[in-house]
């Protein structure tokens, strides 16, 4: 009787990691052989490569509505912090053979902003948080090489078949195929700096000279450096 999975009764969903795949069968193995080749690239080192420092401007346009009435704001803090900054490489003309020096550049974050605010000409400063999203999708140029090769892992590219036993066309009943994968170094990003100008207009008044609504026109300048891990010559002394 053949087995059935089971993934439980929730979907799961609403998890950012990745998380290990299901549990599957597992077929039974009648040999073990293995056979261990010559050790390359020794003495060699493997390191972490600047790919370039990025600089990066993204101009966001929001409405921020306080939960009360105000007549001033008093004190505004922020800082900037990123929720996605992915590097996807960019395929060059005459590609296998020629390494990368380009990505797109996927890059979200947000102005996260404390306001301190008033009602009135006296009583107490209240506090309101809110988060302003920023985004910027771009192609960056003139990178060092990006070590970077692409796999094959299905068996309809480079499939393996026999002539059947009457010689009238290929046996069904016995194929192969050649697969193959490498396992690229993650290109990573980290956030070096961040710089925000703004302007902020205030309208929503009412009929006591309060307002309500906030429309910040912000520029954000960022630095994002780009790294990878790769294998570099050994220094003979």
């Amino acid at each position: 009787m053949k087995k059935s999975h089971s993934f439980g009764n929730g979907c799961g969903k609403g998890h950012d990691k990745c998380p290990p795949a299901p549990a599957c069968d597992t077929a039974k193995s009648n040999t073990h052989f293995c056979e261990v080749g010559a050790a390359t690239n020794q003495g060699d080192t493997e390191q972490t490569i600047i790919l370039g420092d990025v600089p990066i401007q993204a101009l966001t346009e929001a409405d921020i509505y306080l939960p009360d009435s105000a007549t001033d704001i008093k004190h505004i803090r922020k800082n900037v912090f990123l929720t996605q900054c992915k590097a996807v490489p960019v395929i060059p003309t005459g590609f296998p053979g020629v390494a990368p020096t380009a990505v797109k550049l996927f890059v979200e974050g947000n102005i996260h902003k404390n306001i301190q605010y008033v009602e009135g000409c006296e009583g107490v400063v209240k506090d309101y948080s809110v988060n302003v999203p920023f985004k910027c999708f771009s192609l960056v140029n003139n990178l060092p090489a990006i070590d970077w090769q692409f796999s094959t892992k299905s068996n309809q590219v480079n499939e393996i078949r026999e002539l059947a036993k009457d010689g009238f066309g290929s046996d069904r009943c016995s194929f192969g195929s050649f697969t193959f994968e490498f396992f690229n170094q993650a290109i990573k990003c980290k956030l070096l700096s961040a710089t925000v100008t703004q302007m902020d207009l205030l309208s929503d008044f009412d009929k006591y000279g309060r307002f309500d609504k906030i429309t910040e026109k912000a520029e954000v300048n960022l630095v994002v450096r780009l790294t990878q891990r790769q294998l570099v010559d050994g220094v003979t002394p």
